[in-house]
């Protein structure tokens, strides 16, 4: 008796799920560097490193018969950088209430998250399943990056481009490649916000010693002793090649009725600098970022402060 053998169907297989956020081409924003000879005659393309010190440091490349060295701190009037001398005393929280309180008035800034150890800033801000580039999506080796072209790839938080570095996905960015995105961003954008942590990392942004430097200081023995050191060593802050840095006090958190918390005035003693703004803890905003919510509206306490920091930074930074 014959019998029929089935003959197997084809099974449709599920459609895949869409990533998160879509893959970036890094060429969209990478401008290659001059060559000498375009290899269309025959001649082999090869790149000459700018004579320039700035230029072999950053190993950008021109071509020999028209260089174009890349100048000293070229737009970085309209950087503003923050760091502390340790992680965890609010530094990203800062940075990113600056650049929201900026925005609110009408001043056009984007936020760079140049923490190599820490990072998450769209973690922090609740914007990590938007679309957009993080620096994870741009490469540029040798070249510049295209400003415009990356602006218009970040994903925006409360008015304000952010481009973040989320070093558990993928590799961290190398220091060029934060300069040049720091640079092509200072191009496009009125201010630069930066969270530089602590510089762990960012020894060779040369470009940014003429940035403005906020240095966030938790108002603690431990914490003033470390700024200290931070402010001693570091040539950055020395007020030679660039401006003084605006020195930001930050209560710590969990003290009760302030024990614990220096006071201003022998804070300012023993660093030999003035206190600029003290920004007292916010239980609630606090609060929220540990639960995952996002940075909310700060209390009336700490956006008065800001509105200080923020008339400070506008005041000492060039205008566009």
């Amino acid at each position: 008796m014959n019998t029929a053998i089935p003959v197997p169907t084809e099974v449709p297989l599920p459609p895949q799920a869409s990533p998160l956020r879509r893959p970036v081409s890094p060429q969209c924003f990478y401008t290659p560097p001059g060559a000498v000879g375009d290899g269309c005659d025959g001649t082999p393309i090869r790149f000459e490193a700018d004579p320039s010190p700035q230029g072999s440091a950053c190993g950008t490349a021109a071509r020999s018969n028209a260089t174009r060295p890349m100048t000293a701190n070229a737009d970085m009037g309209s950087v503003v950088m923050l760091s502390s001398a340790v992680a965890g005393v609010g530094v990203s929280t800062l940075a990113a209430m600056l650049a929201r309180t900026l925005a609110q008035r009408g001043v056009k800034c984007v936020l760079v998250d140049a923490d190599l150890q820490g990072g998450g800033l769209d973690v922090l801000l609740g914007i990590e399943n938007e679309d957009g580039s993080r620096f994870g999506d741009i490469n540029a080796p040798l070249g510049k990056v295209d400003g415009k072209a990356l602006l218009r790839e970040l994903p925006v938080w409360d008015g304000v481009p952010v481009l973040s570095c989320d070093p558990w996905k993928v590799e961290n960015p190398q220091w060029w490649e934060i300069q040049a995105c720091i640079r092509s961003l200072a191009q496009t954008r009125r201010m630069v916000i930066v969270d530089a942590a602590s510089h762990i990392g960012l020894d060779g942004l040369e470009d940014c010693i003429g940035a403005r430097h906020i240095v966030v200081v938790e108002m603690t023995v431990l914490g003033l002793a470390r700024a200290k050191a931070l402010l001693k060593s570091s040539g950055t802050f020395d007020g030679d090649d660039g401006p003084s840095p605006i020195l930001v006090g930050i209560g710590p958190r969990g003290t009760i009725r302030n024990r614990g918390t220096t006071d201003v005035a022998e804070a300012e003693e023993y660093l030999g600098r003035e206190i600029d703004i003290v920004i007292r803890p916010d239980g609630r905003l606090c609060s929220a970022l540990l639960e995952g919510l996002g940075l909310r509206k700060p209390n009336t306490a700490t956006r008065k402060a800001l509105e200080r920091l923020a008339d400070c930074v506008r005041g000492k930074v060039r205008k566009a």
